[in-house]
């Protein structure tokens, strides 16, 4: 199996977590940052795996534009659908405002990899939402966000058993 594996960073967390799914697949896999690099021509891959993390409801623009340029190839090859995101309840309304409905539906794996806030890393008006954020969600009984290796392990088994 030839697995190619996108995603989108924007403070390191998505990136952890590919590199994490990557160690437990099977068969040669390529990681491909698209903020940072071009994504390769897919003729090379049978299996495709794309995400990103969850910011103002929506996928970072990167994983949307490369989703519906390579929609129809996607469509043909092994595909699982990520998203790091704070609020796993509202993973279907994120996947929907993230990734056209086709490519939903023909997804062997679709996985929720918990979030994390490293406001260490932030730009200070994203590092100032973030602290309100948290503290709105503290008053009503919101954990903060966290990872979730366990879905990456789940992830991983869903694609190898598809």
């Amino acid at each position: 199996m030839n697995t190619l594996v996108l995603y989108a960073s924007q403070y390191g967390f998505t990136a952890d977590c590919a590199l994490q799914l990557k160690g437990q697949l099977d068969g040669k896999a390529t990681l491909v940052d698209l903020v940072k690099e071009s994504a390769p021509d897919l003729a090379g891959y049978d299996t495709v795996i794309i995400g990103g993390s969850i910011y103002m409801g929506k996928v970072q623009e990167q994983v949307s534009a490369f989703c519906m340029a390579k929609q129809t190839e996607m469509l043909s090859r092994k595909l699982g659908l990520f998203l790091c995101c704070g609020l796993p309840k509202n993973l279907e309304q994120s996947l929907a405002a993230s990734f056209p409905e086709a490519l939903r539906k023909s997804a062997k794996a679709v996985g929720c990899f918990g979030g994390e806030l490293r406001t260490d890393r932030m730009k200070p008006m994203h590092k100032l939402i973030a602290k309100m954020m948290q503290k709105a969600g503290a008053k009503d009984g919101i954990e903060p966000p966290r990872a979730n290796p366990q879905a990456i392990t789940e992830f991983a088994r869903a694609m190898k058993a598809a």
